[in-house]
């Protein structure tokens, strides 16, 4: 271990790990830097954003079997968003990175640079690498500033570093290229993992995150809106990106309130099954409604609703709305293998079923980034049927990253108990049964085609004089197929 005295303060400060060179005073926040047996005060770190994460330097876990220490973090922050990089300390001596973002986790370590690796500028999501003999799928493409840091670190960092990053999956396993210090990437290797799986010890408790951030995690706060003076809730700092739900604007939410950045969003008339702040009981959780999104693939005028819910203890889920069938689902913090025309998924082989582009119609709510209306992602859905479970994979692009969800069909009056609603009609719930897609007018399409195929079936029956046989049966079969479809039709145009 290193120890020397801080050059502004007099303070002492330590560098546990060999790899340090770079550190940050506790006291007065100066960057330092080790020379010889001295550090050199090269600048002074912003404050870091309370982000209500457990993790502090401290925080000790276990990984593949070794002791790890939390020794130092970066802070960074792109245009939608943020997230930590925990530099950890091992007990052989060796070090590694603890990446926090939106409850997901991963361990990556140092495989230095990589000449060969594709650059950060030819880098994009849904593209494929191959590293170390695996196949890896380009999840993301990151650029982001050091908002601040604290404790020990290998390099410094402060609000003049750029990160410039790409992620890459393939199942767990995680690589990072980095291209932050120049053009040949740096290689990190690692996985995703679970916290409640690293069995760490010194998180910070709730009651430490309530004195320093006012708040506990998942309480919703509510402030003005500053362009019409409506009650705004949202979750701070978790979900700090909010738009007012009264007129639409987009706000920003910071330690002094909320700011206004853009005005008018686009409204919708259309209602949701769940509203803004309703809390419910579901799978052993409490879940509070945060935001609200619809959506509208092209080319189809059918509209659905996806609402963000969240749970201090259990993260960020969302409950999807098509129609009439409802699906719980899980944003993956891995990346399934897709080949063809299939994705597999811990030993389950999912069909792929379904393209489209979906556009983001309207935003309502606090959100762990930040939605707008416009938004455009490329959807490739994937399904597994056992007998009259459903369960679909989905993945979606953007410019800047792919990400795979889990859905599982549930059913609309368990949901609507839970969350104090009325039941919905029996129709809509058949519906869901049915398995009506996320696009909705599964049925309709199906009842038209049939309609179709049972009229030209008929047509020999106008000369051969038998057609008056074939009238009941041609009734019966209509009537049996478009009767569902006009019902759940009309539960869309409420």
């Amino acid at each position: 271990m290193f120890t020397a005295s801080c050059p502004a303060c007099g303070a002492k400060v330590s560098l546990k790990a060999s790899a340090s060179t770079t550190a940050v005073c506790g006291f007065c926040k100066s960057t330092l830097v080790r020379d010889a047996d001295a550090l050199r005060r090269i600048g002074v770190q912003g404050e870091l954003l309370e982000d209500y994460s457990r993790v502090q330097v401290g925080t000790g876990g276990r990984f593949e079997g070794r002791q790890f220490t939390v020794v130092g973090r970066i802070q960074l922050r792109y245009d939608a968003g943020a997230w930590n990089e925990w530099f950890v300390l091992f007990e052989d001596g060796s070090t590694g990175w603890l990446s926090e973002a939106s409850g997901q986790y991963a361990i990556t370590f140092d495989r230095g640079p990589q000449p060969g690796m594709p650059t950060f500028e030819a880098s994009s999501p849904g593209g494929t690498v191959s590293i170390l003999g695996a196949l890896y799928t380009v999840t993301d493409k990151r650029t982001a500033h050091c908002s601040a840091a604290e404790g020990e670190l290998p390099f410094p960092a402060d609000s003049r570093w750029e990160a410039r990053v790409v992620d890459l999956r393939a199942d767990e396993r995680l690589a990072t290229l980095d291209s932050s210090s120049g053009a040949t990437p740096v290689l990190y290797l690692g996985r995703a993992v679970e916290l409640d799986v690293l069995q760490p010890t010194l998180l910070r408790s709730l009651a430490v995150v309530q004195e320093s951030a006012g708040a506990l995690p998942g309480a919703l706060q509510t402030l003005e809106c500053p362009s019409c003076g409506a009650s705004v809730r949202y979750v701070a700092q978790l979900a700090p990106n909010v738009t007012c739900r009264q007129c639409k604007s987009e706000l920003s939410a910071q330690p002094a309130g909320l700011v206004l950045e853009v005005e008018r969003a686009d409204a919708s008339t259309r209602a949701s099954l769940l509203s803004l702040g309703d809390e419910g009981e579901h799978a052993g959780e409490r879940w509070t409604v945060i935001g609200v999104l619809a959506r509208r693939a092209e080319g189809d005028d059918t509209e659905w609703f996806e609402h963000l819910l969240y749970s201090p203890k259990a993260g960020f889920r969302w409950l999807v709305q098509a129609g009439g069938s409802l699906q719980w689902t899980d944003v993956l913090n891995r990346a399934p293998a897709a080949v063809g025309g299939r994705a597999r998924l811990d030993g389950t082989t999912f069909d792929r079923k379904d393209d489209y582009a979906a556009t983001t119609t309207w935003v309502a709510g606090s959100f762990n980034w930040r939605p707008r209306v416009g938004d455009r992602a490329k959807v490739t859905e994937y399904e597994h049927r056992t007998g009259a479970a459903r369960t679909v994979l989905a993945m979606e692009r953007t410019a800047d990253e792919v990400t795979w969800s889990r859905s599982v069909e549930v059913s609309p009056t368990v949901i609507a108990r839970a969350f104090g609603k009325a039941a919905p009609r029996a129709a809509a719930a058949a519906g869901a049964a049915a398995g009506v897609g996320l696009r909705g007018g599964g049925v309709r399409d199906l009842a038209l085609l049939f309609s179709v195929l049972l009229g030209l079936f008929a047509l020999p029956a106008l000369f051969t004089g038998r057609l008056t046989e074939s009238i009941p049966t041609l009734l019966i079969a209509a009537f049996a197929l478009w009767a569902p479809a006009k019902l759940i039709g009309g539960r869309d145009e409420d």
